[in-house]
């Protein structure tokens, strides 16, 4: 298998003008055409994944609730996703982009991002 990287966003969270830009810490990795990445979600904090940017809103009824924005399609819109742990463990796909739960927190979530999906 393929090696995994960690990119955790800032501290702070960032305006809704100004998104953090998750994939630019990727290409900055010694391998940036890694297909595979560990990208840690941090609660209410907009990150860049590829061409969508995702809020993670936290976990409730066993279901993570995650805001999605298509970027190319409505970077305005909130495409609004409960997923079941259970199912989110196995593989997901939002806005076309596949992914995998590693875990889940109230205050964040670790998941694996396969950005050539």
């Amino acid at each position: 298998g393929g090696a995994l990287y960690l990119i955790t966003a800032g501290a702070s969270a960032p305006s809704e003008q100004t998104p953090r830009n998750v994939a630019s810490a990727v290409t900055a990795l010694p391998y940036p055409d890694e297909p595979r990445v560990l990208v840690t979600l941090k609660k209410d904090t907009r990150q860049r994944l590829g061409k969508l940017d995702v809020i993670y809103r936290g976990v409730k009824d066993r279901k993570i609730r995650i805001d999605v924005f298509i970027r190319d399609l409505d970077p305005q819109y909130a495409y609004r996703h409960a997923i079941a742990i259970d199912q989110a463990s196995e593989g997901f796909r939002l806005g076309g982009v596949k992914m995998e739960l590693l875990s889940a927190r109230s205050s964040r979530a670790k998941i694996i991002w396969n950005r050539q999906s």
